[in-house]
């Protein structure tokens, strides 16, 4: 059996969770082969082998493309699009982590490129659930989409909207405030390191124009706290999650990582569980 070839775009901590379940996991390496890795910077890259323990060619993101059946990109949402777009022109299988950089590719071009390739973008759930439900429910009579994000203020430091809004002020730790509302494409031009969830949430359902988004900060939220509300003919849903940090990287979801790992096994296995 042929064993897809896998690269991957960006060697920090996601990265480097990825790579060691794409050699350690039997279920991925009996169809897939991690081949090369692609980072802006040399020693990011020298440390991910080191931590898998394996030898492996650092090249270009073009490379990585030309080489590879199966691209993920674990960068940063200023090179999704591109990166997206790039494999799927090659018709390429693609997994975008930074999935709020597609918000910045125009809906109609990315739908063009996609029914013109063989090949597949892969978007995982990400830090929430719900979303098998809500591709379900896009299939006929959505109405609402709406999702409320909770996060300490120090996971929102250095955001582009503070350039223009002051930064939240609290008079107690118990306090609770409204830092932005609008919907998913202002959200990810105002806070793009952190609508990832906003993004999978337009993709899944309405598009980033009728996604609403609220975005609350908070002392004492030690965790991301993410609440998602859809209404539709089906119904209404409304889930929440409460996501733990990832234990090498403090501003990423550990379900997020999970989640990318239960693509790629949907990927390369022949059991699709979920809509």
């Amino acid at each position: 059996m042929r064993k897809f070839k896998v690269g991957i775009i960006g060697c920090g901590a996601i990265g480097t969770a990825l790579a060691k379940v794409l050699i350690k996991d039997k279920k991925l390496n009996f169809r897939a082969v991690l081949t090369a890795v692609a980072d802006k910077n040399p020693e990011q890259a020298e440390k991910l082998c080191r931590r898998i323990r394996r030898r492996l060619p650092l090249v270009s993101i073009r490379e990585i493309v030309k080489r590879c059946d199966f691209v993920i990109e674990a960068a940063h949402p200023s090179i999704s699009p591109a990166v997206a777009s790039l494999a799927l022109r090659h018709d390429k299988y693609v997994l975008i982590m930074s999935a709020g950089g597609l918000l910045n590719f125009p809906f109609k071009r990315l739908r063009a490129l996609l029914a013109k390739t063989s090949g597949r973008l892969y978007c995982p759930s990400g830090a929430v659930a719900g979303i098998d439900a809500l591709l379900a429910a896009q299939t006929n009579g959505l109405r609402r989409v709406r999702l409320i994000t909770t996060k300490p203020p120090q996971a929102l430091k250095g955001a582009p909207y503070f350039n223009t809004h002051p930064f939240p002020v609290f008079r107690s730790k118990e306090e609770r405030k409204l830092v932005f509302r609008g919907n998913a494409t202002r959200a990810s031009r105002a806070f793009p390191q952190n609508i990832n969830v906003a993004a999978i949430l337009s993709l899944a359902g309405l598009g980033p124009r009728r996604t609403e988004v609220e975005i609350w900060a908070t002392q004492v939220a030690g965790t991301n706290h993410h609440e998602v509300h859809i209404e539709g003919d089906f119904g209404s849903i409304c889930t929440t999650t409460q996501n733990y940090p990832a234990p090498d990287n403090p501003r990423t979801s550990y379900l997020a990582i999970l989640s990318a790992v239960a693509t790629l096994r949907k990927a390369f296995t022949s059991l699709r569980l979920g809509t």
